[in-house]
């Protein structure tokens, strides 16, 4: 069987890393490649950078060269619904969204039957885990107040910034899709600042920007916390799903 599992960074991608066996790993133009093997699955995990647009212009390469029977969008979301850090949210479907009032184009599904393993998976593994509509923003929405209202005006589950352009790609060629996050960060509280000011430039920008103003060090380390208990709980979680995939579909 063979799995694309698309994250945006690479922590996200080690996550997974750790939970395969590996056997190359190199950068492919603008991503980045890592292909090995679990249980009965070959498996390619993608590394597409931020933004939903940037996400599904890499998965349409990838999928150009390498047929795929699942793409799975993974790596952190933000709970919109009531959560610990690293509990598992698991896609019914994906909606873009302009990140304030709009839905932008139409619902992207997830496969049920994989969606139904997932779970199945979660708990197999011992983490908590639940399904549900996703909702994926081209920006940073870092205040508690963005969170709040788009959780109010969607009934989403999660929101992230690659699963509909991961999505839309896979649909364009009738590859089962399937979103897998784990919580990093909670719909009631704040980032520690306005991260779209730093995304370019990525982790090393954003404690540069901590080091002016020593006060948003504290937050920044609360969510590099957040972050490691979501990596920890997608590897365990990985090691479950991907034993228990078919050989074939």
């Amino acid at each position: 069987m063979l799995v694309g599992i698309f994250t945006a960074t690479r922590w996200e991608m080690n996550a997974i890393r750790r939970a395969i066996v590996v056997e190359d790993d190199r950068p492919a133009g603008d991503s980045r490649w890592v292909t090995g093997r679990r249980g009965n699955c070959r498996l390619f995990v993608i590394q597409t950078g931020v933004g939903p647009a940037r996400a599904e212009s890499v998965c349409r390469k990838v999928l150009a060269r390498q047929p795929l029977d699942l793409a799975v969008a993974s790596g952190f979301a933000c709970a919109l619904t009531p959560c610990g850090i690293g509990d598992l949210l698991i896609g019914t479907d994906v909606i873009r969204h302009d990140g304030r009032d709009q839905a932008q184009g139409g619902v992207l599904h997830c496969a049920d039957d994989w969606r139904t393993l997932a779970l199945h998976a979660a708990r197999e593994a011992g983490i908590p885990a639940r399904d549900g509509r996703f909702i994926t923003v081209s920006r940073v929405l870092w205040q508690a107040t963005e969170k709040q209202r788009i959780a109010a005006t969607t009934g989403a589950v999660g929101l992230d910034m690659e699963s509909a352009g991961i999505g839309a790609a896979a649909a364009e060629r009738d590859i089962s899709f399937l979103v897998i996050r784990a919580v990093s960060d909670l719909v009631d509280e704040d980032l520690p600042f306005d991260f779209n000011r730093y995304l370019a430039g990525g982790w090393s920008r954003a404690v540069l920007a901590c080091l002016a103003k020593p006060s948003r060090l504290v937050g920044l380390n609360r969510l590099r916390r957040q972050a490691a208990v979501a990596v920890e709980r997608m590897t365990r979680f990985y090691g479950k799903f991907l034993d228990s995939l078919p050989s074939e579909v």
